[in-house]
């Protein structure tokens, strides 16, 4: 997918994050990150502007919702890109896939762009064999990723919940201040978990969206 640098480098970054993240959460007896969408705006410096962590959720036609929902993020953001990451075999059974039972275990992350015609998406796999370790000191029983090589599939087909997410960001959309931080306070109340890049003091270009945020970001 063509991008500029300062974003693939971010992309290459974010992908290398959820595999050690995933590891040293299994490790710790943790289990594994739950799905997370990272907003990338390519015009700003740096270009990672946040992320945005998937609530507690029930199996079925709730995983469903609450991961779909979590397009709005980059939305709000006028993200240009999105980069989606989440366990495979732990969403399958959450998403009540009809192969959840055999899914392979691993982690992937979806690198895509805002234009589905010019660029579309990437899926970046990154198998692991996770067997038992030993007792973690606080949280349970250690899991261990050997880690298999990874590949990656241009356009590769989408979990429908990870569809209608990117379905929902590219839907040309306006945001007022009252909806925007709505919104924000609804994922908050609700179990979402947000996390802000700090910004670089300075900073020349500010969307609206920036200074509606400064006092937390």
């Amino acid at each position: 997918m063509e991008q500029t640098g300062h974003v693939a480098g971010w992309v290459d970054q974010l992908d290398d994050m959820a595999v050690h993240v995933t590891d040293a959460m299994l490790r710790a007896g943790a289990g594994v990150q739950a799905p997370t969408v990272h907003v990338l705006v390519d015009d700003l410096d740096p270009a990672y502007v946040g992320k945005l962590g998937c609530r507690p959720m029930l199996r079925g036609r709730d995983a469903h919702a609450a991961i779909a929902v979590m397009g709005l993020f980059g939305s709000m953001l006028g993200a240009s890109r999105l980069v989606v990451t989440y366990e495979h075999a732990d969403m399958a059974r959450a998403w009540e896939d009809p192969a959840a039972d055999t899914a392979p275990t691993g982690v992937v992350v979806v690198d895509a762009a805002r234009d589905p015609a010019q660029d579309g998406h990437t899926i970046r796999w990154h198998p692991a064999l996770f067997t038992e370790g030993p007792d973690a000191a606080d949280d349970g029983p250690a899991v261990l990723a050997h880690w298999g090589p990874p590949a990656q599939y241009r356009a590769g087909r989408l979990p429908s919940a990870v569809a209608r997410l990117l379905s929902i960001w590219r839907e040309p959309r306006s945001w007022d201040e009252r909806e925007f931080l709505r919104v924000l306070a609804g994922w908050e109340q609700g179990g979402y978990s947000l996390r802000w890049v700090q910004r670089p003091d300075g900073e020349q270009r500010q969307p609206g969206w920036m200074r509606l945020l400064a006092p937390i970001m």
